[in-house]
């Protein structure tokens, strides 16, 4: 029975560092820099959204009971930071629920359009036109290199083995930013 509770806190313990792997690499410089993501609350959320999305897919294909506790426990782990980030930029109490609703929200409609545009570059590059620049006027270029990046992490998070993530290891990749 301990073993059980022992194998759920490693489990929850390495989303807390898997999620801490997805917000470095949402914070990259490079998306704000280069690739035009709008520096603010919405842009960061959106790379962040974008980055738990393709650790997601890479932990649907084991359909496992692990993977599914995992997958879990990741998304547990990015409204709980999302609900501590809010309230120290000093929302108050009563608004930090309807907020994390409101992201929780965003964020399946996010994962959603991601998971239907993937097969193909042209639906993938409109779903981050709606999402990540939320409809504003972007030259082609940026949007066709985050595409580009997203199709190198996803192969790359393909080909990574299984265990290298349940150990909590580095899973994303600079790739060709």
């Amino acid at each position: 029975m301990f073993g059980l509770f022992s194998r759920r806190k490693k489990l929850r313990d390495t989303a807390y560092v898997l999620f801490g792997y997805v917000v470095d690499q949402a914070r990259l410089p490079v998306f704000y820099d280069k690739l035009e993501v709008e520096d603010s609350l919405d842009g960061r959320f959106d790379m962040i959204c974008l980055h738990m999305f393709m650790l997601q897919n890479r932990l649907e294909q084991e359909e496992t009971d692990k993977s599914g506790q995992l997958r879990r426990y990741l998304k547990e782990v990015m409204f709980e930071n999302m609900d501590l980030s809010l309230r120290e930029m000093g929302v108050g109490d009563l608004s930090v629920g309807k907020k994390v609703k409101a992201m929780a929200e965003a964020y399946y409609g996010r994962q959603q359009a991601y998971e239907q545009a993937l097969q193909d570059s042209e639906e993938l590059a409109e779903a981050l036109r709606r999402n990540i620049y939320r409809g504003n006027q972007i030259a082609d270029e940026p949007v066709k290199m985050l595409v580009k990046y997203i199709n190198e992490q996803v192969g790359h998070l393909e080909k990574l083995d299984i265990g290298h993530i349940y150990r909590g290891q580095q899973v994303f990749t600079p790739g060709s930013l």
